[in-house]
């Protein structure tokens, strides 16, 4: 009887551990010009995992631009349990900051790298650079003036 009870709220309250293979960073190839579409070398390019629901950054990795302005970052997986709770399963999405002296630094905000590209270009225009913004709760953010900035996204098929 007590088993058949556990059972019961077991299955009711959506508690079930379950097998999941999670992005938990894209792959993608970034390539970052300046306004005139000429390369940047040396710009250091971060992508930025975070999750929900518990809004935490979870990994940030760099890569420094090559003379062709191109980064690149490997896709990294992995199998999880997980259980669909009241507040739900958690989900990854990225975010992009792109810094180099001399111009202002770019950041998506909200996930705004959540559907990342294969392969993407990020434009940077002159100005004075800046740190990148922590993601989540218990770091500071900063707004960006999305006028200042551009992306265009070239899927690879």
């Amino acid at each position: 009887m007590r088993s058949a009870l556990l059972g019961v709220a077991l299955l009711t309250s959506g508690c079930i551990p379950y097998p999941v293979y999670k992005t938990l960073q894209p792959r993608s190839t970034v390539v970052v010009t300046d306004e005139s579409r000429r390369p940047i070398e040396d710009a250091t390019v971060q992508l930025v995992a975070s999750s929900n629901p518990y809004n935490r950054e979870r990994s940030r990795v760099s890569d420094t631009t090559d003379e062709h302005g191109v980064a690149t970052f490997d896709a990294k997986k992995e199998w999880r349990v997980e259980a669909i709770v009241l507040h739900g399963a958690e989900f990854y999405y990225w975010n992009w900051c792109v810094t180099k002296a001399g111009y202002k630094t770019f950041a998506t905000s909200n996930g705004g790298g959540q559907r990342v590209q294969r392969k993407q270009t990020f434009t940077l225009v002159e100005g004075e650079s800046t740190e990148c913004p922590r993601y989540g709760y218990g770091g500071p953010r900063r707004n960006f003036d999305k006028g200042e900035h551009s992306v265009s996204n070239d899927s690879e098929r």
